[in-house]
């Protein structure tokens, strides 16, 4: 076992259960998204779609649409009334 594990491993013996059980689902959570979904791998084989890199998780600017009329949220609420 590594020099690292070793010291994960005797740090997470001083724990009570409930700090440990904290500590095991962030290992789970940090294992999880270090993974690429199969889903996400295939569109991104497929030119039609463009795949984001992980680094930017920005989505670009866009301009909000002005409608006419009575706002879908008043309707809504005098709807349920």
């Amino acid at each position: 076992m590594s020099m690292i594990k070793e010291s994960l491993h005797h740090a997470v013996e001083q724990l009570n259960d409930e700090e440990a059980q904290r500590v095991l689902a962030f290992a789970q959570d940090l294992k999880e998204k270090g993974e690429i979904s199969p889903t996400l791998k295939r569109l991104a084989s497929d030119p039609a779609f463009e795949i984001p890199s992980e680094e930017g998780n920005v989505l670009r600017r866009v301009q909000p649409i002005q409608g006419k009329g009575i706002p879908a949220s008043r309707l809504l609420v005098e709807d349920r009334r």
